[in-house]
């Protein structure tokens, strides 16, 4: 191919000149392309020695004995919660703290007004001072009693005696009828003081009992109203973080009344809605895997199966403990897990990699290594695993797929493993090689 341009003249002036310069400059940038576009292709096959192959690491399918399993939405829940209430009726000022904030035992949520409180402790050591007073008084009483009593009890005595010798008397003739009657009489009056006192010291024993009581249920009082007065700072028992707080900086609260909630970050379950068909297998799981919707993952055990069930959905609420602890991010109240739900018992179960796996609008498929080609298989994929996917369809076990290099794959494209043997040789071991990720060196370049 040949090109033929009359240069410029100058005999067509300035301007002439310069428009035949630019067109003789545009026609050849024209003939420049058209050369290159010829023949960089036959440059490009000779510098990269044809099609190139591509290196791939490949691995078997295998059977691993395992249980079918389907997704089932659970959601975290909350467990126990620490209420913060108010000891009394009062003012009660918010601390620092705002909603949201970690707390560990000990901190101060809030402060209440505790005026009252100390007014009734004064009225109860008062009250308790008065009741040791009468106490002491019912005792010295008791003692005095006790020397009347021993004074009656020696008069009559005597006077006992006295009647009976006038009675003796009396008989003998020797005394007037009148005069015993008068000793006899003196007799019974002093038994009757006798009776008197003892009664008496009966009821000032009782009454100092009484006070002693008083001063045991005061004591008992002036106890609790100390503690409740220190308990008028609202302090949190555990740790966690406040899910509630009183929408006041200062306000009034009563008794019992909530001020605050804390949720213990460590205390979240999974619940999810369970089919019927399935509890006996998840009964028998040692553990059911999760994750969240970032991908997160977890391994629970189950904790226990509420017996209510949801007649409309065939299904049973069931709980579930986390294992290690829940992901921070999965520390929210009906937070979504995904849980991998058994529904057989443990089977052998074709399992392929995950990194063979490739999606499709439509489903997914793998390249096997057929011989030194890549032959492109579609299948149908179950729920993951830990090393990958069960096959539904599409797969037989001991087949070669490949693991590396097969995003830039074609069906029928030729392939060597990662070792530098073709595919048809020996398969590779399946695990990761730097250097068949290595691009082919080109021929011809440094």
């Amino acid at each position: 191919m040949s090109f033929t341009y009359p240069l410029p003249t100058a005999r067509y002036g300035f301007w002439g000149g310069f428009s035949a310069y630019v067109q003789f400059a545009a026609g050849l940038g024209l003939a420049a392309a058209i050369v290159i576009a010829t023949i960089s292709p036959s440059w490009a096959q000779k510098a990269g020695g044809g099609k190139r192959t591509a290196r791939v690491e490949i691995a078997e399918v295998k059977t691993q004995i395992l249980s079918n399993f389907t997704e089932v939405q659970g959601r975290v829940t909350v467990g126990l919660l620490e209420s913060v209430t108010a000891v009394t009726n009062a003012t009660t000022q918010l601390g620092e703290f705002r909603l949201g904030d970690r707390v560990v035992p000990g901190d101060v949520i809030a402060v209440q007004d505790s005026a009252k409180l100390e007014l009734r402790l004064s009225q109860l050591r008062a009250r308790l001072r008065e009741a040791k007073v009468r106490l002491a008084d019912s005792d010295d009483e008791l003692r005095a009693e006790a020397g009347l009593l021993d004074v009656n009890k020696a008069r009559a005595e005597l006077l006992a005696g006295k009647a009976k010798r006038a009675k003796e008397l009396v008989a003998n003739n020797a005394l007037a009828l009148d005069a015993a009657e008068t000793a006899f009489n003196a007799s019974l009056s002093a038994d009757l003081q006798l009776l008197s006192r003892g009664s008496s010291i009966a009821r000032k024993k009782a009454q100092r009992e009484i006070s002693a009581v008083l001063i045991a249920q005061t004591e008992f009082e002036i106890a609790q109203l100390v503690k409740d007065i220190k308990a008028t700072k609202l302090r949190t028992q555990t740790a966690g973080q406040i899910t509630f707080l009183a929408e006041y900086r200062l306000g009034y609260a009563r008794e019992g009344e909530i001020i605050a909630k804390i949720t213990d970050l460590n205390n979240f379950e999974i619940e999810a809605e369970i089919p019927v068909s399935y509890l006996g297998y998840i009964e028998a799981a040692k553990s059911i895997s999760g994750r969240g919707l970032d991908g997160s993952k977890l391994e629970m055990q189950l904790r226990v199966s509420l017996p209510v069930q949801n007649l409309r959905s065939a299904t049973r609420t069931m709980r579930f403990s986390v294992s290690g602890g829940i992901p921070s991010i999965l520390q929210a109240d009906n937070a979504v897990v995904v849980m991998q739900v058994p529904t057989t018992s443990p089977i052998p179960l074709l399992v392929v990699p995950k990194d063979a796996v490739l999606p499709l609008t439509a489903g997914h498929m793998v390249y096997l290594a057929d011989g030194d080609r890549a032959r492109r298989q579609i299948i149908q994929i179950g729920a993951a695993v830990d090393d990958g996917f069960i096959v539904k369809k599409g797969l037989t076990v001991g087949q070669k797929v490949i693991v590396r290099g097969n995003e830039q794959l074609s069906d029928g494209r030729e392939i060597q493993i990662g070792g530098g043997k073709k595919a048809g040789g020996k398969a590779g071991s399946g695990q990761k090689s730097n250097e068949s990720l290595k691009p082919a060196k080109m021929k011809g370049s440094n």
